[in-house]
């Protein structure tokens, strides 16, 4: 099954991010249905990169793997982010969401 927010790409898998810095949740995780993104809270503003860091920091220790295996592909400076997550498989991730 595949879905929009989520592609399988090699060995890696590509996650569609609508990222809400500065918010007043520590971190949430929920398919926007409209969006069709992953939406993922952060504390941080997003300033100097602070919110992105953030975003990569909550997404290793969420899918249990090393920071240097997240990569923010595209979006550094908007909330519309493509996150690559190496060497994972799309069912952990889908699984991790429970959709």
């Amino acid at each position: 099954m595949s879905h929009r927010w989520l592609v399988e790409s090699g060995d890696d898998v590509l996650i569609f991010i609508h990222m809400l810095p500065n918010s007043s949740k520590k971190s949430t995780f929920g398919v926007d249905k409209w969006r069709d993104r992953l939406k993922v809270s952060v504390l941080s503003q997003p300033i100097s990169g602070q919110a992105n860091m953030e975003l990569v920091e909550l997404i290793s220790s969420w899918a249990s793997v090393k920071k240097k295996n997240v990569v923010i592909e595209k979006g550094h400076k908007t909330q519309q982010k493509t996150v690559r997550i190496k060497n994972i498989k799309y069912e952990h991730i889908f699984q991790l969401i429970g959709e």
